[in-house]
């Protein structure tokens, strides 16, 4: 059955068709067929790789049949898309969510022999129960066996999902966190050879969001020692479907501190991971060396919509992931806040600069033409200096556009409304009358406080992504237009005498030529 998989898998991928005009050139999208969440992110120091498994249908384009699919990379861009890693032993059998660490202590005693021995901790969804499971990879994470004595924390619940599985240093042994989905719970389990794992606490809140919660994570960040004692937090990521603040599925996160056992909260409410809709299961890569900043790759869709896109139809695959991402937490503003930033500034897939711009007082607009940028794909940034902070005035916007349908996106500042919009609703091939909960529009209120304002964004074929005021804020979109968009509109009007916009347009290699 396994071998039968692999060689259907590896056909398919060899056939796989990334030129589509809805094909994302630099979000990793699956070969064929459905994709969500993300699950199993490790990083292989040793040979320099980055894994990517995630939640895969290899048989149609929507969801069911749950796989974890498998794809490498040298820079978090360029993927490289493998076998499948792990399938269902039984035909009534999903494999679901996970993680994956690198063993290297040899805690499990299944690498007797090597420093580079990677273990799966993943959910098996059967008809009457989820329960938790691992495998082992003496390559490096390629191919993996099922342990014998799985699963190793069983269940009686179709409702207990998503281990994410860390190594705690200060109690030197291996933490999990996973979902009582229904109950709106994180239970936290504690293990010292990833084989026995025993209870050790549970974490809610009262406020936060979400019917069911999903796709925990918790990930240690260093920060300013004036702000926490011994310079480092913890942060509590949790998904939540359906039931989210901006409907379906979204994530939120909490505060505070884990002491190997127990997680507490210092944040009274819930703060939102994105100000748009299409960024869900965010999963935190294990393995990173120290020193580096943690890093992060999410489902660029939603379950409200996500089986009805129309790339099923046209293009047979369905669901993207983000831009892998780089984050830092600091205090805006008294509250403590997750940054996000495109990993290594986008650099790996950066590509000619297109143009700068500055705008001022008579000259308030800019057009670049990227027709000519095979991928589609471009990054934008922009800067707004000069801003009366006691009384802000005015709006910068944009406009990414097709040449050959007219259709758009926008969106912008509005200085006086302390306001970001984001909207899709100019994109024709899938819109609300379609399905009722893709909403067109999204806001972000935003601070104009201060004299400058910065925000930058790519927009790949039909994933967009807004960072805002030095990655303090995200938004994520998918959008589906009709023709390919390939001119950009940037515009100022209003802003106070004095004001400067500066616009730095960049085209982006695609992964896939």
């Amino acid at each position: 059955m396994q071998i039968a998989w692999i060689i259907c898998f590896m056909a398919a991928a060899q056939a796989a068709d990334y030129t589509g005009p809805l094909r994302p050139q630099v979000h990793f999208s699956p070969p064929v067929n459905f994709m969500n969440d993300p699950n199993g992110l490790f990083y292989d120091d040793r040979s320099g790789t980055y894994h990517m498994y995630y939640q895969y249908n290899p048989s149609e384009p929507v969801a069911g049949n749950q796989h974890w699919g498998h794809a490498t990379s040298p820079d978090l861009y360029h993927w490289t898309n493998q076998p499948i890693a792990i399938s269902p032993s039984e035909s009534d059998q999903y494999i679901f969510s996970g993680s994956a660490v690198v063993d290297a202590d040899n805690t499990s005693g299944f690498f007797p022999d090597q420093e580079d021995g990677v273990v799966a901790i993943y959910t098996v969804d059967s008809p009457d129960k989820e329960t938790q499971h691992i495998a082992y990879s003496r390559d490096g994470g390629y191919t993996f066996t099922k342990y014998a004595e799985n699963p190793v924390i069983d269940s009686t619940s179709k409702d207990f999902r998503d281990p994410q599985v860390t190594w705690h240093q200060g109690t030197q042994r291996w933490v999990m966190a996973i979902a009582y989905a229904a109950d709106r719970v994180i239970g936290f389990y504690i293990s010292s050879n990833l084989k026995e794992w025993e209870h050790a606490s549970n974490f809610t809140q009262a406020g936060l969001p979400g019917v069911e919660f999903e796709c925990p994570n918790l990930v240690e960040f260093p920060v300013d020692p004036v702000l926490a004692h011994e310079g480092r937090k913890h942060v509590l990521f949790i998904s939540v479907n359906p039931g989210a603040p901006l409907g379906g599925s979204g994530t939120f996160y909490v505060v505070g501190d884990f002491n190997g056992t127990h997680f507490e909260s210092e944040t009274p409410d819930a703060t939102l991971y994105d100000f748009a809709r299409d960024n869900y299961a965010a999963q935190w890569f294990s393995g990173i060396p120290a020193g580096q900043p943690p890093v992060s790759i999410g489902w660029a869709s939603n379950w409200d919509y996500t089986e009805e896109v129309p790339t099923g139809e046209t293009e047979g695959w369905r669901s993207a992931a983000t831009l892998p991402r780089t984050h830092t937490l600091g205090q805006v503003d008294g509250s403590w806040v997750v940054t996000h930033s495109p990993a290594d500034a986008l650099a790996p897939v950066k590509g000619a600069q297109l143009g700068s711009w500055d705008l001022q007082p008579g000259k308030n607009g800019m057009t670049v033409d990227f027709s000519h940028v095979s991928s589609k794909a471009v990054y934008l940034a922009v800067e707004i200096r000069g801003i009366n902070s006691l009384s802000p005035a005015g709006e910068v916007a944009f406009k990414i556009s097709s040449s050959t349908s007219g259709e758009s996106l926008d969106g912008g500042l509005r200085l006086e409304e302390n306001r970001f919009w984001i909207s899709r609703a100019g994109t024709h091939l899938f819109t609300s009358q379609d399905n009722g909960n893709f909403t067109s529009e999204f806001r972000a209120e935003v601070s104009a406080e201060k004299s400058s304002f910065s925000f930058s964004a790519v927009v790949d074929r039909s994933v967009f992504e807004v960072f805002l005021a030095d990655g303090s804020r995200s938004g994520t979109m998918s959008f589906f237009p009709t023709s390919p968009l390939d001119i950009l509109d940037v515009s100022a009007g209003g802003l106070e005498a004095g004001s400067r916009v500066s616009v730095d347009v960049w085209g982006l290699r695609g992964v896939w030529e």
